[in-house]
């Protein structure tokens, strides 16, 4: 098991309770660094200040929303930035809405409300996938 403690995550959503709540589960699973952006616009700006090791976004935000943040991601000149995991955390989870961001690759969905556990075991299973890729 990975140890998660000192991870930089950026959490991306557009209700401050949520950003909120999502900071106590992560408070329940370890000790991270983390900052908040309240739409995928704010989101992209933070990533190159904060250079996160993981992000959580919220799908269902105004004027950038989390599909279009991660496709924007994706998109960056940086390879570091490009490839940063991503986790989805929302309330939405019809199969349109999945499938288009998967297609955007992803590193995890997650529906709302989300436990420690949950959360946890999505983190740990990041970290582990990026300790067992061979050096570039």
């Amino acid at each position: 098991m990975s140890n998660l403690d000192g991870l930089k995550i950026l959490v991306v959503d557009d209700e401050r309770f949520i950003r909120t709540t999502i900071r106590a589960v992560l408070r329940a699973v370890g000790h991270f660094d983390v900052a908040e952006a309240d739409d995928g616009d704010v989101a992209l700006a933070e990533v190159e200040r904060f250079k996160p090791d993981i992000v959580l976004c919220d799908i269902a935000m105004p004027r950038m929303g989390g599909l279009r943040f991660v496709e924007m991601l994706r998109k960056n000149t940086e390879a570091a930035t490009r490839d940063t995991p991503v986790v989805i955390l929302s309330g939405h989870n019809d199969q349109p809405t999945v499938i288009a961001a998967s297609k955007l690759r992803i590193d995890g969905y997650l529906i709302k409300p989300i436990s420690p556990k949950q959360l946890g075991d999505q983190l740990r299973k990041i970290v582990s996938r990026r300790e067992a890729m061979p050096l570039a």
